[in-house]
């Protein structure tokens, strides 16, 4: 498992500005991060910086594996559903 942190103040004030219900998808994003965190889509074939995009939320992530295991959360974006 990963523990999933915010890793930069962009993030925390994006993460500020959204809706209870935006919240409850961004848990549910984490979740999966948790779990999962290669399973997202790519930025660069060579990186290990991802996107999550959910139900009108966008995740931008970075994965520290070994010894980390740790995934650091860059920005959190809005999109129109």
């Amino acid at each position: 498992m990963y523990t999933v942190r915010i890793g930069a103040p962009v993030a925390e004030a994006q993460i500020d500005t959204l809706s209870k219900q935006e919240i409850d998808v961004l848990l549910e994003i984490y979740e999966v991060l948790r779990l999962t965190p290669g399973n997202g889509r790519r930025l660069t074939l060579a990186g290990n910086m991802h996107v999550w995009d959910h139900a009108g939320i966008s995740v931008t992530y970075v994965v520290l594996d070994a010894p980390q295991r740790e995934v650091s959360v860059l920005r959190v974006d809005r999109h129109p559903f």
